[in-house]
């Protein structure tokens, strides 16, 4: 038996193939991360900046209202703290609108953030109020808005009479 050599002309040459598959593999790695940054881009939300207003004390109760945002983030992204004189709480995740988040016992007294979510879109934004029940005479108290990585966002000092 005879093994034939076909020398074709039409051939595409090696330089040329490698050349190629290199292209495509570039092409098809950068789809590939459109389509990979295109996922991830909503989970990782920038912290925003938050403002708020006057507190407003009730009967063992102080409400304030969020002044003002950067941007509207759902309220699962938050956590919230209670310092009481010079003793913090242990911080816990903010809690739907109109649930209360209970914040544990603090210095033998057991305290209770509640937020209210005005607009009903399920986002933290200008408008929405926090109301800090259980409170007691002649203390001090620092609100505490935290991310949820557990940095603080902001916060909001008052006494009681």
């Amino acid at each position: 038996m005879k093994t034939i050599i076909r020398k074709d002309e039409e051939a595409v040459s090696p330089v040329i193939a490698t050349i190629l598959m290199v292209a495509i593999t570039v092409v098809l790695a950068a789809v590939l991360y459109v389509m990979v940054s295109g996922l991830l881009g909503p989970g990782t939300t920038t912290k925003p900046v938050i403002t708020f207003g006057a507190v407003t004390l009730g009967s063992g109760t102080a409400t304030f209202a969020i002044a003002d945002t950067s941007q509207a983030v759902s309220y699962s992204n938050y956590k919230v703290n209670l310092k009481v004189n010079t003793t913090f709480g242990s911080a816990k995740a903010l809690a739907a609108s109109g649930t209360q988040t209970a914040m544990g016992t603090i210095l033998g007294d057991a305290y209770t953030v509640t937020y209210q979510d005005v607009g009903g879109d399920n986002t933290v934004n200008a408008g929405d109020q926090f109301t800090v029940g259980g409170l007691q005479s002649q203390t001090t108290y620092q609100f505490l808005l935290l991310w949820s990585d557990g940095s603080q966002i902001q916060e909001k000092t008052w006494q009681t009479p």
